[in-house]
């Protein structure tokens, strides 16, 4: 885009003149430096409207001004407004087809601008509640996630519980199967154990037939002697059976079964004899030993000697009855051995009791005289009357010890109670002090609070007025840079054609190098442009109309947001 060029009006002051030519080199669009003007400005919109629509063309720079317009709609790569000259003399003509061309085409720019930027905003509408509903169902499918993830945790969990019991049972089902395997195994060995016991007693029992047949079959040889002739019949009056192979066979059978059966029944109770007379030798061996053994002990050199033999005696049998009980020996000599064993050791004890009895005896006729024996009758009631005594005794020890412990049980019963007012009125008192304390702490907790509620009202009340000051004063600022000086330049206005391409002048003229006016203004913020350009009475068109209620509305709203 070109240079621009200030239109002056040759009626101003030198200074004007100055100001003019040092701020036409800022190389800025007069839409930008309008919307600057129009959102910077503190004027009212009902006061403004006609000076703003009066302030670009008046009768005086008519031509100035359409100048102006030729050149910005020839950058912005309309016809020119002006007719080719043939000369160079000859002065140019306005074109008001071109003119009219132009203005149409600015309108209908306008209007696709205006459609353009409804379609933006229902764009940004739809895309709001898009975006929203984008945001409610992330929300719902969160919420299932972690539904999801509460299930998938208690799945988890509740597959972990049935691995281990799974677990559990695969070990339970192994133990059994050791189980199963060992009983098998022990079940195998007794049918083999079995199977053999069956074998060897079928073998003692085919080599008892052999010898009870031998027994009876060998026959001694025949004596002369003489044979029945007429054999007188059975009682009964029946024939007898005629004398076969199978009928001898058969009547063998029977006797071997009727015999081993008589075998066996003999041989039964032969062994629960056995059992019983070895249980009676056993206790009263148990019992002779218990009556001698006590006599062991007694310092006397007699009772030693007689002791000594007796048990000697005792001991030499009960080897014999265990080394004889270790052989199968007849049931015979067996109750011999017994009874001749048990008659020797009864001699053998009664000897020793006699002794005993006679030692007794002496000793008491030595050590005593004869006023001093006690009959026997006497003795026994001193025994009677003694063990009463101590009947009674224990009887009333028991009584005593019952009341002892009805009385410990009291005295329990009141120490307890005693003990727990004890723990009861320490328990109060650390209670009463744990509450003083704690009273103490939310006294110092409520002043706590209210001076940091104090606090806060202070910072908000401050926050608050550092934010009206800090809007006061970027309002103070932002209207020194941008108002007019009225005294000095009255009639100084910014002018403008569109707010719309104000950020492209911008950033083209930043772009550009700086050329032609030695005395140029650097590149600065907008806010920082001076005032230039002076007031061109015109007749407003509807484009600046809509053009210049945008901008208000702008600077109105942002004035709403400083404040």
């Amino acid at each position: 885009m070109g240079d621009w060029m200030t239109v002056t009006d040759p009626g101003l002051s030198s200074e004007s003149k100055n100001i003019s030519q040092n701020t036409s080199e800022t190389k800025m669009s007069p839409s930008s430096l309008y919307s600057q003007q129009v959102l910077c400005s503190s004027i009212p919109l009902s006061k403004n409207v006609h000076s703003f629509f009066s302030a670009f063309c008046t009768e005086q720079n008519i031509e100035q001004s359409i100048s102006y317009l030729d050149q910005e709609l020839t950058t912005f790569g309309f016809p020119s407004l002006y007719e080719e000259s043939k000369g160079k003399e000859t002065k140019r003509e306005l074109n008001i087809v071109a003119v009219l061309n132009c203005m149409n085409e600015l309108l209908i720019l306008q209007r696709k601008n205006l459609l353009a930027q409804e379609n933006v905003e229902t764009q940004n509408l739809k895309l709001g509640s898009d975006m929203d509903h984008l945001q409610s169902c992330y929300a719902k499918l969160k919420e299932q996630l972690e539904t999801s993830r509460r299930e998938m945790i208690g799945l988890q969990e509740r597959d972990r519980q049935l691995q281990c019991k799974n677990r559990n049972l695969h070990q339970l089902l192994k133990n059994e199967k050791d189980e199963v395997q060992k009983l098998q195994n022990i079940i195998a060995s007794r049918a083999t154990q079995y199977n053999h016991d069956m074998k060897r007693k079928e073998r003692e029992y085919n080599k008892l037939k052999e010898r009870l047949h031998q027994l009876v079959m060998n026959k001694k040889d025949k004596k002369i002697a003489m044979e029945v002739l007429n054999y007188v019949g059975r009682a009964d009056g029946k024939r007898g059976s005629w004398r076969t192979g199978k009928t001898e066979a058969r009547n063998e059978d029977e006797m071997y079964k009727i015999l081993l059966n008589d075998y066996e029944y003999r041989q039964k109770q032969i062994l629960m004899e056995n059992a019983e007379l070895k249980k009676v030798l056993q206790q009263m061996k148990k019992e002779m030993i218990s009556l001698l053994s006590p006599q062991k002990q007694k310092p006397r050199e007699r009772a030693d000697d007689g002791t000594g033999t007796v048990l000697s005696d005792v001991e030499e049998d009960a080897g014999e009855l265990n080394r004889e009980s270790m052989w199968d020996l007849s049931c015979e000599t067996v109750r011999e051995q017994l009874t001749n064993s048990i008659r020797k050791q009864w001699r053998i004890l009664k000897s020793h009791v006699e002794k005993l009895d006679n030692q007794v005896s002496k000793v008491h006729l030595e050590g005593f005289n004869d006023e001093d024996v006690i009959s026997r009758q006497d003795h026994e009631q001193e025994t009677e009357k003694l063990e009463l005594e101590i009947q009674q005794c224990k009887e009333m020890i028991k009584t005593q010890q019952q009341l002892l412990q009805q009385l410990a049980t009291a005295c329990d019963d009141d120490t307890t109670s005693l003990l727990r007012d004890c723990y009861l009125l320490e328990e109060k008192e650390r209670l009463k002090e744990e509450w003083s304390l704690f009273k103490e702490q939310k006294k110092n907790f409520e002043k706590e609070r209210r001076s940091f509620t104090e606090a806060a009202i202070r910072l908000g009340l401050e926050r608050k007025a550092f934010e009206e000051e800090r809007a006061s004063w970027l309002k103070q600022q932002f209207l020194n840079m941008t108002t007019f000086d009225h005294q000095n330049s009255e009639n100084v206005k910014l002018f403008s054609a569109f707010s719309g391409s104000s950020d492209r002048d911008n950033l083209t003229v930043h772009s550009r190098p700086q050329q032609k006016k030695p005395h140029s203004v650097s590149n600065g913020s907008p806010a920082c442009t001076s005032k230039l350009t002076k007031s061109l009475p015109a007749s407003p068109s509807t484009s600046d109309f809509c053009q210049t209620r945008s901008c208000v509305s702008e600077h109105s709203q942002r004035a709403e947001y400083l404040s």
